[in-house]
């Protein structure tokens, strides 16, 4: 087996979970350090993993030893942070929302590929996930046609305060729990129906300490005429957690994707069924082993050693073209049209 690529953490926050990640199991990717401004939080988890902890980026950048980048700070000015990284010549690996501005996304995609370098996320993933690559199958095989309409839904029991990050920020998060819950939800019905074409959003805030929405509904339709929702909240206690359904409806039959994680664990595997009605009965059923929104470590692995493995650039584009006319139609009120942008039809 090939010496594992190495990967700084730069990102504590958030980043403390992928440590858990990395540590939890084999891997073609090993956790080589850790680096955050708190520098009380890096020391607690470089002592936990028995890494070291670097001071800054400059200093991750230096190391000729560090081949990659995790990237979990937010996503306001991320674009500028993956392009010193790329230069550097540091692959990255890095999570949603990736950001809220279709340009900056753009450009950071440019700037990895310029350079030569991997720029990998966990939504959208760089390979098809076991249950999105069923449901293109059964489309395929029982003839469903055109979309007709997608209805998604995640929740949690999240009871949060105000802790001046960017989660508190509206215009930094704007409609809070689609754009760090439901985000995965958007990317898999973008990569499902193609681009959308409008917005709409319901928002507001019922239990949480956060000055931004807890509670959320995002309403899309596609440019192929196809309408959709994706709600998203942080305020419902069922026992459940991050259960990212789905039921998308075609001219000719109905695919249901029906997720349950371990309350306990929920960033690990999850068991997701799938079914498939068509003329009135239900034609299949298939559980699958992973669902959309995994690090795909050994795949990252395999890009940064040479295979082909690139991020869908439309499906990436398409999903940030959507949070920016989302946040603009939290601001007005009002539907917003999602704006063309390079490398969208």
């Amino acid at each position: 087996m090939a010496e594992p690529i190495t990967l700084v953490v730069v990102g504590c926050r958030f980043g403390r979970r992928i440590a858990e990640d990395l540590s939890g199991g084999e891997h073609e990717v090993r956790l080589a350090g850790v680096c955050d401004l708190d520098q009380d939080l890096a020391k607690a988890i470089a002592a936990q993993y028995h890494v070291p902890v670097y001071p800054d980026l400059a200093s991750v950048l230096a190391d000729d030893d560090v081949a990659a980048v995790g990237l979990f700070t937010g996503p306001a000015g991320r674009a500028d942070l993956i392009a010193s990284i790329v230069a550097a010549g540091k692959h990255v690996l890095t999570t949603k929302p990736f950001a809220l501005d279709p340009a900056e996304a753009a450009t950071a995609l440019e700037a990895a590929s310029s350079a030569g370098r991997v720029l990998h996320l966990n939504s959208p993933a760089p390979v098809v996930s076991a249950d999105l690559r069923q449901i293109e199958n059964w489309r395929a095989e029982f003839d469903l046609g055109a979309p007709v309409a997608a209805r998604a839904e995640t929740w949690a029991n999240y009871r949060e305060s105000a802790d001046g990050s960017w989660y508190d920020d509206p215009l930094r998060c704007p409609v809070a729990p689609v754009l760090r819950l439901g985000v995965y939800l958007i990317n898999d019905l973008v990569r499902i129906f193609g681009p959308a074409e409008t917005v709409a959003v319901q928002a507001n805030r019922l239990r949480t300490g956060r000055p931004t929405s807890d509670n959320a509904q995002l309403a899309l339709t596609f440019a192929n005429g196809a309408l959709g929702t994706v709600f998203a909240s942080f305020c419902i206690d069922d026992g459940h957690v991050y259960p990212d359904a789905l039921v998308l409806n075609f001219e000719r039959g109905t695919i249901r994707r029906s997720t349950r994680r371990d309350p306990n664990k929920p960033l690990h595997a999850p068991r997701t069924e799938l079914t498939l009605t068509r003329s009135g009965q239900e034609q299949a059923r298939l559980t699958v082993p992973e669902i959309s929104g995994r690090y795909e470590w050994d795949a990252f692995a395999r890009a940064v050693r040479g295979a082909t493995l690139p991020t869908p650039t439309d499906v990436l584009l398409g999903g940030v073209a959507v949070l920016e006319a989302m946040a603009r139609a939290e601001r007005s009120g009002h539907s917003e049209r999602v704006r063309r942008i390079r490398g969208i039809p």
